[in-house]
């Protein structure tokens, strides 16, 4: 089995995935002890947010949106950034603490962690940890599946029959992180799935699109890593 991989997910205008997430069935899963993930954050001196009037907000607003739109052309890639009404007092930092902040993000890359317990095919997790610069997060993803014996292989196994729905959400770390959809494709005779998955990370009032994928494995006893 692979040990942790790394793939560079550089942010860019993606084309996101649509899919539908069904509810999940309600179960507990064979084991729910997964190895622990620690950040180990670096020692980064914070920019001060600044105290604003209504007005000073729009003003900043605006030059926000005029480097996000620099950035974007310069780079090639697609910040967008939040309503004003989303923004909450932190948010607010000087135009140059700004922009060293979005440059941080354009070097992103995320790391998948392999299961090393395994799971009943009913609610599976995995842990994405999503790096941007010195900033990491841990992304929880859940697959739900159901599984059936093929006498077809050799001896005889289960395979993936059916993938019932993923959901991912932050499990650790700081903004916000929205699935937008999900591409399950089915593989090696239907032991394996691998799953694209589309999504925004919002963070300090700017969100980013990311496409992660990750692998689920069926053993020949139905339990999935």
């Amino acid at each position: 089995m692979l040990k942790k991989y790394l793939v560079t997910s550089i942010v860019v205008g993606a084309i996101f995935l649509t899919g539908c997430d069904k509810d999940e069935k309600a179960s507990l899963p064979l084991s729910t002890s997964v190895d622990e993930q620690i950040i180990e954050k670096e020692s980064v001196i914070a920019p001060v947010p600044l105290v604003l009037t209504l007005a000073q907000k729009e003003h900043y607003y605006k030059e926000y949106l005029a480097i996000v739109n620099q950035l974007n052309e310069k780079y090639g890639t697609s910040l967008k950034l939040d309503p004003i009404t989303t923004f909450s007092a932190d948010y607010w930092l000087e135009l140059k603490d700004f922009e060293d902040m979005l440059k941080g993000r354009i070097d992103t890359s995320y790391v998948v962690i392999d299961n090393k317990e395994v799971f009943s095919p009913v609610k599976v997790p995995k842990f994405v940890e999503l790096h941007m610069g010195s900033q990491q997060t841990i992304i929880r993803v859940d697959g739900s599946f159901d599984t059936q014996l093929s006498k077809d292989m050799p001896g005889g196994r289960q395979l993936f029959s059916v993938m019932h729905s993923l959901s991912s959400k932050i499990e650790q770390g700081e903004g916000n992180w929205t699935q937008t959809g999900y591409e399950p494709s089915i593989k090696d005779q239907g032991s394996a799935y691998n799953i694209t998955i589309g999504g925004y990370y919002s963070y300090n009032g700017v969100s980013s699109p990311h496409i992660i994928e990750v692998e689920y494995y069926c053993n020949i006893y139905g339990g999935i890593t």
